[in-house]
């Protein structure tokens, strides 16, 4: 069986956002190939973004004290954790992401790692709108892909279907949450730390 772990995510979960540290850390030493499965969190956000008390309204939460924990909690982690007041749509980010993975050019692989952590960082620890293309050029130029033409990636078909064939895939495989990752038949849902995930990779090899 092939070493691909599924990693389902999107760029406006803080849980996925702790989460890829985490994976990082759990994959660091192991013989494996990541795969990223895009989620649409939110996909009905507008281009303007909504904000996170219109996002949460009617449900309960406390979004100044929740924002305030979530920083507490990434901060003591190591990451970059700034204060938000929006949720943006993150569908651009996900297809930038897919054209960059897709790049035929032997590095693909390096730079979407890369382009994965500046999007992460535009949202959250700057809280930037990662649907406005400068944004994404911006993060494009910090990684050295200062060539790229962010509007033809943008119109690019084929990451376009990449990301539609993405959700179309958490559809089928009941994904309603993320993060999430699958190996081989076995999975773990929810930001786990870095212990879960090397046990979903070492129990599915030991089978």
């Amino acid at each position: 069986m092939p070493n691909v772990l599924e990693v389902f995510t999107d760029f406006v979960c803080p849980w996925c956002y702790l989460a890829e540290q985490q994976l990082q850390e759990a994959v660091r030493d192991i013989d494996v190939t990541l795969k990223y499965v895009y989620f649409p969190l939110h996909p009905e956000t507008s281009a303007e973004g909504m904000t996170l008390e219109k996002l949460f309204a009617g449900r309960g939460i406390d979004v100044a004290s929740s924002q305030k924990q979530l920083g507490t909690m990434m901060r003591d982690a190591g990451l970059d954790y700034g204060p938000r007041t929006h949720t943006y749509n993150s569908s651009p980010a996900q297809q930038l992401a897919k054209y960059i993975e897709l790049l035929d050019t032997g590095e693909g692989a390096g730079q979407g790692k890369q382009f994965r952590a500046g999007v992460f960082l535009a949202y959250f620890a700057r809280g930037e709108n990662i649907s406005k293309p400068e944004v994404l050029q911006a993060i494009c130029q910090q990684i050295g892909m200062v060539g790229l033409e962010i509007e033809k990636a943008l119109s690019d078909s084929i990451a376009a279907d990449a990301v539609g064939d993405d959700w179309a895939y958490c559809r089928k495989m009941n994904v309603t949450g993320v993060p999430a990752f699958r190996f081989g038949e076995q999975w773990v849902h929810g930001c786990r730390g870095v212990d879960a995930l090397e046990a979903l990779i070492r129990v599915e090899r030991a089978e």
